[in-house]
């Protein structure tokens, strides 16, 4: 990064204020800019490898900056990449966050077959990520947010690492964590794991508890409720033939379900006053 942007940041983090807030439900947001990121990953840190191609994967956070606050780890829905969190990822700079916090990663760089955009074949990036932003920051925790098909991919990820120990906060945007639309008839990868609510995966995931070791994590999901999100609708048939009611698919049991009736499926992913909630949860 050239030094003249470098210091027009500086100086523009020692100048902004914190916005103060009282309470998940009701935050307000201020307008953010996007040039506060960098759009790649520091020379001196080891992105992980796409376990199918043994590819180096592509994403962006770190450089400089405190660890002050409980490092960000952001994970993308399918079909997009580490640079949708973006405009999130901009609102927590405006409001202190360095880059040393800021984390995304764009795990869908493989060749097409049936395991590349599936949560079975995706995990083990997060899992060798979240240990590299560890390692590269020093900090004991990471708060990890993902949205839709990287809602499945972090709780796979937990769930066979059971590095539970490792998360403060887990926020799943929009998540398929009881199935989704678009599935009808396709029973391979990410439609055989999440394409009936009651599909083995999804039977192995949610198992007796859907938000395992409350004690250290904190769970929190955002959902539209509200027949407004495409993926998860009120009446859906799925790959059995059978039609299911998906508007509270996001939900998990024993988390902090937060309701954006008003938001579709990729609005929740962007919109400010899910950011400011958002924030305000996580301190």
């Amino acid at each position: 990064m050239q030094m003249t942007s470098f210091t027009a940041h500086l100086k523009k983090m020692l100048v902004m204020g914190f916005l103060a807030l009282n309470g998940c439900e009701d935050a307000q947001v201020e307008v953010v800019e996007r040039d506060l990121l960098p759009s790649e990953f520091p020379v001196d840190f080891t992105p992980p490898n796409d376990h199918l191609t043994g590819q180096k994967l592509d994403g962006w956070g770190g450089g400089f900056g405190e660890i002050i606050h409980t490092p960000i780890v952001f994970i993308h829905g399918n079909a997009h990449s580490a640079d949708n969190w973006k405009t999130m990822a901009s609102y927590f700079a405006e409001n202190g966050y360095t880059w040393n916090e800021l984390w995304a990663l764009s795990y869908l760089q493989s060749s097409p077959s049936v395991d590349f955009n599936s949560n079975e074949g995706n995990w083990r990036e997060v899992d060798d990520f979240v240990e590299a932003v560890l390692n590269y920051t020093g900090a004991d925790k990471v708060n990890v947010i993902s949205h839709s098909l990287g809602v499945t991919i972090v709780r796979t990820w937990l769930k066979h690492s059971e590095d539970y120990n490792q998360v403060e906060h887990f926020v799943g945007i929009a998540g398929a964590n009881h199935g989704v639309a678009f599935c009808f008839g396709d029973t391979t990868g990410l439609c055989g794991e999440l394409g009936n609510p009651q599909s083995q995966f999804l039977d192995w995931l949610n198992g007796e508890d859907e938000t395992p070791r409350d004690d250290i994590v904190e769970w929190i999901t955002f959902y539209n409720g509200e027949n407004l999100d495409m993926f998860f609708m009120e009446s859906v048939l799925m790959n059995t033939g059978e039609y299911h009611d998906l508007r509270f698919s996001p939900m998990l049991d024993g988390a902090l379900n937060i309701q954006f009736p008003e938001l579709d499926h990729f609005e929740l992913a962007l919109s400010k006053t899910v950011y400011d909630t958002l924030e305000t949860c996580l301190k």
